[in-house]
């Protein structure tokens, strides 16, 4: 015969219990999911010429993506001709650019299946594909901004910060040659210090990078621009924003309650 267990022993197994379902909820909460844009204008099916053409544009994409962290190509005829670029952020290590586009090549199709049209962001990279031809051509329809919901205590003064910050940003992401459309600044209160990014696909011309960047921060200012960290997703840009130096590789777990306001505020429908 089995032994009995005890009341006290139960008490110990739903205590372990709880303590491992917390423990994995807070992985939820820490990890950062891919945000996707898909489309349902056009579809291919399996075994498709489109399909074929498509998983060897990852593999083309895979393979570059530990040499160089903006690539494009296309392959294909016709009606199957596939165009692809990925972009990873410009303070990414090429291993971990690498691993990004890995894991963004696979999920893409996996977030978007049968679209002839997807992007999707991880934490480092974006990858989208298209039936048609993107390269170099401006894109800020469907932006994404994500935030977290948590403003700073005197607002008014915190805007004026982020937007002489975000207007250097900018300038100089877009106009100053040697910044090669990529640009970070940091700005010290009494408060606070702000860490902020800009960053441009270097196939667009100088003034689509000021366009997309100066849509991505009316996409601030519309929604958020009070918060204490918020980025924008786009086609053609990043404009990002934070309370921690992330893009010198600090992270945010430290920061208390941040996890529960990524898992329930720094997300849009479409993450």
């Amino acid at each position: 015969m089995g032994k009995k267990i005890s009341g006290s022993a139960k008490s110990i197994q739903l205590l372990l219990l709880l303590c491992f379902s917390l423990s994995n909820f807070l992985d939820l909460a820490y990890a950062d999911p891919p945000c996707k844009s898909c489309s349902d204008d056009s579809s291919y099916s399996d075994n498709s010429p489109f399909k074929n053409n498509l998983e060897i544009l990852m593999s083309y994409l895979r393979s570059n993506a530990s040499v160089s962290k903006l690539y494009n190509t296309s392959t294909g005829n016709d009606l199957d001709r596939i165009y692809a670029q990925y972009m990873c952020l410009n303070y990414a290590a090429h291993d971990e650019c690498s691993t990004c586009i890995k894991v963004a090549s696979q999920t893409i199709t996996r977030l978007c299946p049968g679209d002839k049209e997807a992007v999707v962001w991880e934490e480092l990279c974006q990858l989208r594909y298209s039936s048609q031809n993107f390269s170099a051509h401006l894109d800020v329809s469907r932006n994404i901004p994500q935030y977290i919901k948590k403003e700073v205590k005197n607002p008014a003064q915190f805007r004026l910060v982020v937007n002489e910050t975000l207007d250097n940003l900018i300038e100089q992401a877009s106009f100053n040659a040697s910044a090669n459309m990529y640009t970070t600044r940091e700005v010290t209160t009494d408060t606070y210090t702000l860490y902020a990014l800009a960053q441009c696909s270097a196939d667009l011309s100088p003034y689509d990078c000021n366009t997309c960047l100066q849509v991505s921060r009316a996409n601030i200012s519309s929604c958020c621009d009070a918060c204490r960290g918020v980025r924008v997703l786009t086609r053609s840009c990043y404009l990002w924003y934070e309370f921690y130096s992330f893009y010198e590789g600090e992270t945010n777990s430290a920061e208390e309650g941040k996890c529960f306001c990524m898992l329930f505020n720094f997300r849009t429908e479409s993450c």
